[in-house]
């Protein structure tokens, strides 16, 4: 965010500058209309750069929390389960719980949901016989609960992921129009009343040249790489695997979910490499990253051989 919090630092300061010399601006309707717009833009800009502040990972850290309480009773839930289907002899059912205690450790954020549901539902059609082992309804009541917490935590990080891109889309569209109306309005009515108003076009001019050959470079819109990494066999999600970027030595740390993200990246050459204790070292990944770009780069990983 260090380079969007520059650039509306630097339109602020312009439209303190064209405000100190309003009277520029007098009798000139249409010029009236491209300053305003300009104002207009620069404070939009300003207001969803605050929606942008908060970290990424501050976006996980509720979930994270009822993450572990959700995998801590459904791996009660999932041991009655064994015990129920045992005591009813359905091998359908202890093969289901059996499977998923496996699981349980080590499975993404969208499966433990759907393992709890079907886990509740294998339940609910022997509640006699569970209610008969000592399962009551209190127990229940709180897992619904505290599932259904879990769901809206999942759905919210979802969403505020999700609006962050598009936030961040609205922040480089916006910067880019700001730049535009300076470019082909603001500097050229300027540089045009400059005679009769030398401070206005001085004070205008001198902002207008702080880092301007930097604009050149067309490096004006940063992108982002998303991706899973996850165990190629089982499809499930290989949590504290390491992502790195090579060309700037960034590093990442896949979350329970197997996720990782890298934001705020400059266009270029990208190198990839993924390491976890374990697995294979898999074959690095090499790619263009564009202007605001959005790329999506999954990594799936090969246990080591017993003894390796």
């Amino acid at each position: 965010m260090t380079r969007e919090i520059t650039i509306i630092q630097k339109f602020n300061a312009i439209k303190r500058v064209l405000e100190n010399h309003s009277s520029t601006f007098d009798g000139k309707p249409n010029a009236i209309a491209f300053r305003d717009r300009f104002y207009s833009k620069s404070l939009e800009l300003s207001n969803r750069l605050n929606n942008l502040v908060r970290p990424v990972n501050s976006f996980y850290a509720e979930r994270k929390s009822q993450r572990e309480n959700l995998q801590n009773q459904l791996k009660r839930m999932t041991e009655f389960g064994i015990m129920l289907a045992k005591g009813t002899q359905n091998s359908a059912m202890l093969a289901a719980f059996t499977r998923y205690k496996k699981m349980i450790n080590t499975t993404s954020a969208k499966m433990m949901l759907q393992v709890a549901h079907d886990e509740l539902s294998l339940i609910n059609s022997q509640m006699a016989a569970a209610q008969a082992l000592g399962l009551d309804s209190s127990f229940m009541d709180g897992f619904e609960e505290m599932l259904a917490g879990y769901q809206q935590a999942f759905n919210t990080t979802q969403n505020q992921l999700d609006v962050r891109r598009a936030e961040r889309d609205a922040v480089n569209t916006l910067i880019k129009e700001c730049n535009t109306i300076l470019r082909f309005e603001l500097d050229q009515f300027v540089r045009f009343n400059a005679p009769e108003n030398q401070v206005l076009a001085k004070n205008f001019q001198r902002l207008r040249r702080v880092k301007r050959a930097s604009s050149k470079s067309g490096n004006n819109m940063t992108s982002d790489i998303t991706g899973t990494v996850s165990d190629t066999t089982t499809g499930l999600p290989v949590a504290g695997a390491l992502v790195k970027i090579i060309e700037q030595g960034w590093s990442v740390t896949t979350d329970a979910d197997g996720d990782f993200l890298f934001d705020e990246l400059p266009a270029g050459h990208i190198t990839l490499s993924c390491h976890a204790p374990g697995y294979e070292v898999p074959e690095i990944a090499s790619f263009e990253l564009g202007l605001n770009d959005h790329v999506v780069w999954n990594f799936k990983l090969k246990k080591l051989a017993s003894g390796s």
